[in-house]
């Protein structure tokens, strides 16, 4: 379960930080290639705000994988 829960803390930091960078950066997309916000076609979004939001539902995946881990207390290790 710690495995799981460094990988998803990884990817999540990793998807935030590309997030990060294109949204200040003020990435533009390309003609036509708009990120609608959940199929509302009235909020669209560039794709550093949707990296943002897929990222910070990693972290939530990954804060309650880390939960779930920890509490467990030993982790990947079997009890005898």
């Amino acid at each position: 379960m710690r495995r799981v829960a460094v990988i998803l803390s990884v990817v999540s930091a990793v998807v935030l930080i590309i997030g990060l960078v294109e949204y200040l950066t003020n990435f533009h997309w390309a003609q036509g290639d708009q990120n609608a916000f959940f199929g509302n076609q009235k909020i669209l979004l560039n794709d550093g705000a949707t990296a943002l939001i897929a990222g910070g539902f990693l972290l939530v995946g990954s804060a309650i994988t880390w939960f779930f881990a920890l509490r467990k207390g030993h982790g990947d290790q079997h009890q005898s």
